[in-house]
């Protein structure tokens, strides 16, 4: 018999996340999520794991509450630990002690694992401090979720003190109803009131009002579920608290098709696909993001026999950080060797991602070129050697300007040590229009224009951001000239180009 965690996802945002909900999705046999969890937790797990769809909304329930509970019960004598992934807190109107009890009472283990509510968040990022010295010293949440066609059951009489902020869960359809039960108990006209929608993501908006004009202006507003609703003198403090919504890119979004890259390191069992490095970078700017993967890359086993060689030396060469991990688990896993068999040789990288990526193997590159193409390295190679061997640890369709610019003095041995898988790929209708509706789409290498821009049916955003010359070269082909390019050819690059 299996344990349950009951774990709050947190308001929305992935990286409001809490460490120990990070590790229990790691070790996760089986997940019961909500809507209002953010699907990108889902990748944490294993890829074995049972992942199940319970999720609410407004009169739609997948699953009513008592077969959730069932369900629980069902995984907990199917698997050793159970994860239930609610949005928010599990006990901030989450069910949470409902289910808890439940499974108690049929002699399961249970934990709950609190999550940042987003009665506290929500109002956060968008400027609002839920309590405030002389402008609020407390406040209440209350939800206004009622059933169907129904008013929300709330006793306005128990909300009349305007030095406590008050916050509404699941109250959209009500905002109207809750501003004229607040004033029908004598609250004043003018105090202030906001709805903020999608909490803590980067498409938050909100809308700010008094309860006596809140109701038209939200009619006008960009406002979906899930929305809270806050009312106090706290909600004056917005346009100066407002530094979610100040974020360089907040507002935008692009669309990102990517590959994942090898994760691999001495200190790993064995290797890992990580998240998008650049995602990661788009959304903490406070960009939206839209990806799809379209490949991965994968290593591919290689013989090592010339580390073997007895007086064997010359120029080991990256131009990849891809190419610097596949190499060091080739060396490794397939050939069982280790540092010593290096000895002999000094190392040439490309740019600063490269040299990195060796350094964490311990070795420190002899020869880094500036600039993040392999013809640069070949250049400084040229002048540097006047012949000698140089062994190239590289993908099976590189970017053929490091060979042909070497000078043919110096012998060349490529070593195949990784290839970019693709997928096949393909595009609804809905996501077409939803692509073509970004501020941007962005490439990061010539191989990922050809995966994604033949399925886009010429529904592509009328910028088209692209990493460097190569990827810049493989749009136009593929018949897209309009292609703003960044001057350095690294994510940096896009970053400091948006």
């Amino acid at each position: 018999m299996g344990k349950v965690v009951l774990l709050g996802a947190g308001p929305g945002e992935l990286d409001l996340l809490t460490i120990k909900g990070e590790k229990l999705l790691r070790k996760a046999d089986c997940i019961v999520y909500d809507r209002l969890a953010n699907p990108a937790m889902l990748s944490i797990a294993p890829d074995n794991s049972e992942k199940i769809f319970v999720g609410k909304q407004n009169h739609l329930h997948t699953m009513p509450q008592d077969k959730i509970n069932e369900l629980l019960l069902e995984k907990a004598n199917e698997y050793e630990l159970v994860v239930r992934l609610k949005g928010g807190d599990p006990y901030v109107f989450g069910r949470g002690g409902e289910e808890a009890l439940y499974l108690k009472e049929n002699g399961i283990d249970v934990e709950s694992v609190p999550g940042i509510s987003s009665s506290i968040a929500a109002l956060s990022t968008a400027g609002i401090p839920i309590t405030h010295r002389g402008l609020s010293k407390g406040f209440q949440v209350i939800t206004a979720h009622s059933r169907r066609d129904e008013a929300a059951d709330i006793n306005y009489s128990l909300l009349t003190d305007d030095t406590v902020t008050l916050v509404f869960l699941m109250g959209l359809a009500h905002v109207e109803e809750i501003a004229n039960g607040l004033l029908s108990v004598g609250r004043s006209e003018n105090t202030p009131i906001a709805v903020i929608s999608n909490g803590t993501t980067n498409h938050q908006t909100k809308c700010v009002g008094n309860l006596c004009n809140i109701a038209e202006k939200i009619k006008s507003a960009d406002i979906v579920s899930p929305a809270i609703i806050v009312v106090g003198d706290v909600v004056s403090l917005a346009g100066d608290l407002n530094f979610f919504e100040r974020r360089k890119l907040f507002g935008k979004k692009y669309f990102l098709p990517f590959i994942k890259h090898f994760n691999y390191s001495f200190k790993a069992d064995g290797f890992e696909q990580n998240r998008n490095e650049l995602e990661d970078s788009l959304i903490s700017l406070g960009a939206d993001i839209l990806t799809v993967e379209t490949g991965c890359i994968s290593p591919v086993k290689c013989n090592l026999e010339f580390l073997n060689e007895k007086n064997k030396n010359g120029f080991i060469v990256f131009t990849s950080a891809n190419g610097v991990k596949s190499f060091f688990w080739n060396l490794w896993v397939v050939n069982h060797l280790d540092v010593r068999a290096l000895g002999h040789f000094k190392f040439a990288v490309v740019g600063k991602k490269t040299k990195e990526a060796l350094e964490d193997f311990g070795i420190v590159a002899d020869i880094i070129s500036d600039k993040q193409n392999g013809a640069d390295l070949a250049n400084i190679l040229n002048v540097s050697l006047e012949s000698g061997e140089i062994h190239w640890a590289c993908g099976k369709d590189t970017s053929a300007g490091f060979e042909e610019t070497l000078k043919k003095d110096i012998a060349l041995h490529k070593h195949i040590c990784y290839e970019n898988v693709l997928l096949d790929i393909s595009f609804s209708d809905e996501m077409l229009n939803e692509i073509a509706a970004c501020d941007g789409a962005i490439f990061t290498s010539g191989s990922n224009a050809s995966a994604t821009i033949p399925h886009l049916k010429g529904r592509m955003p009328e910028k088209i951001y692209s990493i460097g010359p190569a990827c810049t070269k493989k749009i136009n082909e593929l018949g897209y000239t309009n292609t703003i390019e960044a001057e350095i050819s690294s994510y940096a690059g896009i970053l400091e180009l948006l």
